[in-house]
Parts: C-alpha cells; sequence; structure tokens
C-alpha cells in the first residue's frame, strides 16, 4: 500500500480544516471506484480498494478519538456528515493521531521520537525488500531513544547503587534505566510513561 495510516490520517484532517466550519461528507471525501474522492484529488492518487476500505477504517478511527465528530444535522444521513474538532486541530499541528503519539510529544525528547515511528510504519507498509528488518531496527531504535530520553545517562550513572555494565555500549543497561525513571518518577508522569514502554514494546 501507498500510504500509511498516518498520511491518510492527516490529510484527512487537512481536508475537514479547509473551511471548518462547513461540514463535508464522508463519501465525498472517500471517494467511490468509479467516482474520485476529496482525499484522492488532496494525495494525487486514485485508491486502491484497499487504500479506500483503509481510509474509511482511519475515518472511523478520527472520529472515535473526538477528533471529528458528525454534526447530525443533515436528515437523510445525519451521521455522515462531519466537522473537524479543537482536538483534531491541534492533532493536525501537533502530527499526532492517537496517544501513543501525545505520549512520544510530551517526553519533549531531542530526539525525532515521532519520525522514527512513522519510519517503523512506512517500513511496514511499503512491503520493500527486506522491511523486516528495516521495521525492526526502527522500533528497536525508538525504544532505545525513549529510554535515553527518560533515563539520561549522567543521571543513571549518578546513582548510589550503580554498576557499570562493560557488555553494553554505553555501560548501562535497559534495566538500569527503567528503574531509575520509575524510582524518580511518580504519579500522571509514570504512569503515562509505563503506559508508552509496554506499548512499544510489545
Amino acid at each position: 500500500m501507498r500510504f500509511t495510516k498516518h498520511i491518510i490520517a492527516m490529510a484527512l484532517l487537512k481536508v475537514f480544516a479547509e473551511n471548518k466550519e462547513r461540514s463535508k461528507n464522508r463519501f465525498n471525501i472517500i471517494g467511490k471506484p468509479d467516482q474520485q474522492g476529496n482525499l484522492e484529488y488532496v494525495l494525487q492518487a486514485t485508491f486502491t480498494d484497499e487504500e479506500r476500505a483503509v481510509t474509511g477504517e482511519v475515518l472511523l478511527e478520527l472520529q472515535s478519538r473526538k477528533l471529528l465528530i458528525p454534526t447530525y444535522a443533515d436528515m437523510v444521513s445525519p451521521g455522515d456528515w462531519l466537522v473537524i474538532t479543537s482536538k483534531g486541530e491541534q492533532a493536525l499541528k501537533n502530527e499526532t493521531i492517537d496517544e501513543l503519539d501525545e505520549l512520544l510529544v510530551g517526553l519533549h525528547s531531542e530526539y525525532d521520537l515521532l519520525g522514527m515511528r512513522r519510519g517503523m510504519y512506512e517500513a511496514i507498509a511499503s512491503k520493500h525488500t527486506d522491511w523486516q528488518r528495516h521495521a525492526a531496527a526502527s522500533g528497536r531504535e525508538l525504544v532505545t531513544k525513549v529510554l535515553h530520553t527518560i533515563s539520561p545517562d549522567d543521571l543513571v550513572r549518578a546513582q548510589p547503587d550503580f554498576l557499570a555494565n562493560n557488555t553494553s555500549q554505553h555501560n548501562l543497561t535497559r534495566k538500569q534505566r527503567i528503574k531509575y525513571f520509575l524510582s524518580k518518577k511518580q504519579g500522571h508522569a509514570r504512569k503515562a510513561t509505563y503506559q508508552l514502554l509496554r506499548a512499544l514494546m510489545i
């Protein structure tokens, strides 16, 4: 498939953000096999059946997260006319489409964590030669940079019980980084980052 879900989601939000006061019909956006939709025009592509189906799925996901909502103003198909919400506009601005994206942005990392996540999914979507290895490498790098962000080397090494691990590149392990973070962070920040690490490692 030529487009990842993220590309489709951002394009959808962009379409709805234009003349945002006016509702737009989902089927006019998605299009039909014999009728090009607005999104195809924006992406300058004619969708395959699979791409059109995925676009429909992404549209429903955006609704479930309240980035788009139906107006219920139309008498014939009240649930099919949608507008973008303020949350949707913020998602478009930040390029975040789900909770994991929001958690990654919330880390305020010096690394391009969102870009790494996008790279992983782009490799999966491309199905090019050796795509599995590229996707796995991107995922592994993302987890590594998240751990480096929440547990910097100098702070982990400064712990009274720190023991250098000579088998790792930075002389410390992932386990030591996670232990440091969990010992320092409390409340929502700790819970959110735990959810993030769990999501990344599944």
